[in-house]
Order: C-alpha cells, then structure tokens, then sequence
C-alpha cells in the first residue's frame, strides 16, 4: 500500500529535491502545494506524477484541506522572497524594517502551516519534517538580534512544540546550511574581482572557520528521506559538506584557474558593501557561526554521517566543477 508525502515549496528549491527524491520511490504518492496550479512549474510536476494543489500560507483552510491523509509532510518556508520583492517597501509599517516584516510574515506563515498538519496528528500522520534554522538569539545568549531568517524558523518549532502537543510528538527537522549556489543567485555575495586581477572573498569571518555548505537542490531529498526512516523526535544539520570559508574560496580558484584571496574584513566594514538590511542580517550571521557554529550548539543536532542516507552527497569540488560561473568570473 502507497504512503503520501505532501510537499510544501514543491516548486523551489528544498521542496523540489524533496519531490525528487520521492519520485524515486513508486511506494510513495506526492502532492505539492501552490497558489497557481497552473503555472508552468506546476504543470511541470504534473507530468512527472505529482499531485498539485491549491493552497495559500495566508489560508489555514485551504492547508487543512491539502494535507488531509498525508503520512509524511515536509514543510518550508520562505524569508528572502518578500525581502527581495520591492513591493514589500509599501507595506512596512512606519519605522518596521523589512527584516522585521518578514519575520513575521513567515512566521505565521508557519504557524498556519502547523496548525494545517496538527489537524492530521492524531490520524494518519507519521512524520512532520520542518526545515529549520537555529534559535540565534537563545543560543547566543542575545548577543545576536539580526537574523530574522533564523529565528522565524526556530520560533515556527518553538510554537510547534509549546502549543501543538500532538503534533510535536510527530517532528523532526533538518537545519539546512549555506546555499551552494547563493554566488550565483546573489552576486554581491560573491567574490569579487579587484584591481590587481585577485578574485577577493571579503568576510567579516576568519578563513579557517567551517560552515556547512549544502546542494539545496540535490540533498535537500536525501535528508528528508534518511529522516522518514527513523523514529520522530531527530533534528539534524543539514549539510553536504562541511568546509571552511578559506578551503571553499581555494577550491573555487583552483578549478576555474584564477587566483583568489580571502580578506577577514570589520563587520562595519562588511555592512558598507551592501544594502544595510540584508548586509547586518548576513554579518550577525556569519558571526554567529563562527562563535557558536551554525546549530548554534544545540545538543543532540545530529550530523548526516550519523543518518542513513541512500545516496551520497555532493561533494564541494563536483558542484563547483559543474557549474556556470561566467555571471562571476569577468
């Protein structure tokens, strides 16, 4: 008899890889959720069999409605999308800071997402697998206060764990590391050529600092898949590789044949190269990382060697190598 995995993000990245990594499997039935079924990346899904319904995060009835008989649900959200939209602009509050606004939306965003999956706690559900980040503010005792994109994740579990009793006897989650190809989607977080022809790598970081690079789109499935093998309950870090910053920007060099430097730059320093907002985000971040590391600490993360996992993961070195880097290297 067939299980039903419900997908939320089917059309992004970590909802994508989640999709194919079940589509691998014939025992398994997917849906995905999506505002426009009928959007090319919706019809895209269909064709390879995936259920796509309607739904909105702004609307827990019609989550309710699309997650009713589900097994195993995979629920994500998205902080950068509305921070990137420049519509969000006209709808701050006066003095609200976009950081700020999408903290909450995605919030309730999530909590609406939760509320949907407590409805099926105590029927047919096995597992909820959240994508989460860490409490940044706990885990660093309030020294960090800017990195919303974190806390909104940690604050989703908290509300899961406080108020939906049911539910959070059935969760697990999976902390996802540094987006590999965020040099590609956001450019300024690249290196960046300099003047002597050096491609500089300025953080606010040093270069022997591990952080814990991911394949979103690739590896994303794979945890969740090694997740559904086991008991509810497990939490891990959600990475393909762990590298510091000055081995990853070498690699980098190394297999496109140009030279690189990594410079550890002020945090005041860092914050001036780019937009305010998103720069103090990205800076408490990466400080953040460096002091607690990306868990934060937390006891019992666990780490993707100590899973099952049914396929490799990729490896630093081969995703570099296949990628287009002519957006970056000029």
């Amino acid at each position: 008899m067939s299980k039903l995995i419900v997908v939320f993000g089917g059309t992004g990245k970590q909802g994508g890889s989640v999709i194919n990594a079940f589509l691998k499997d014939p025992t398994w039935k997917i849906r995905t959720i999506t505002r426009n079924v009928a959007k090319p990346q919706s019809k895209a899904l269909q064709e390879k069999g995936v259920e796509v319904v309607q739904g909105d995060l702004n609307d827990v009835d019609s989550l309710t409605a699309a997650v009713q008989g589900a097994n195993v649900v995979f629920g994500v959200t998205d902080f950068w999308e509305p921070f990137f939209n420049p519509a969000t602009q006209e709808k701050l509050a006066p003095g609200q800071l976009v950081n700020q606004y999408c903290y909450d939306k995605e919030l309730q965003q999530g909590k609406n997402i939760a509320d949907a999956v407590a409805t099926i706690a105590d029927t047919t559900l096995d597992l909820y697998v959240w994508s989460n980040l860490a409490d940044v503010k706990k885990w660093s005792n309030g020294k960090y206060t800017w990195v919303y994109h974190f806390d909104s994740k940690a604050e989703i579990y908290a509300y899961i764990k406080k108020s939906l009793p049911n539910l959070a006897k059935k969760i697990s989650s999976v902390q996802i590391g540094y987006y590999a190809d965020n040099w590609l989607t956001t450019s300024h977080t690249a290196p960046q050529k300099a003047e002597d022809g050096v491609y500089e790598w300025k953080l606010s970081t040093k270069a022997e600092i591990l952080f814990p690079w991911v394949d979103t789109q690739a590896d994303t499935g794979k945890f969740v898949r090694a997740l559904v093998q086991m008991s509810p309950g497990k939490d891990m870090l959600g990475a393909s590789e762990m590298v510091t910053y000055g081995d990853y920007l070498k690699a980098w060099g190394d297999l496109n044949g140009v030279p690189t430097r990594f410079t550890n730059i002020s945090a005041e320093e860092y914050e001036k190269g780019m937009p305010e907002a998103m720069a103090k985000e990205i800076q408490e971040m990466v400080a953040f990382n460096e002091e607690f590391g990306w868990d934060g600490g937390e006891p019992g993360v666990l780490r993707p060697s100590e899973l099952k996992l049914e396929e490799p993961l990729t490896g630093v070195k081969d995703w570099i190598k296949a990628q287009d880097w002519s957006s970056v290297i000029r």
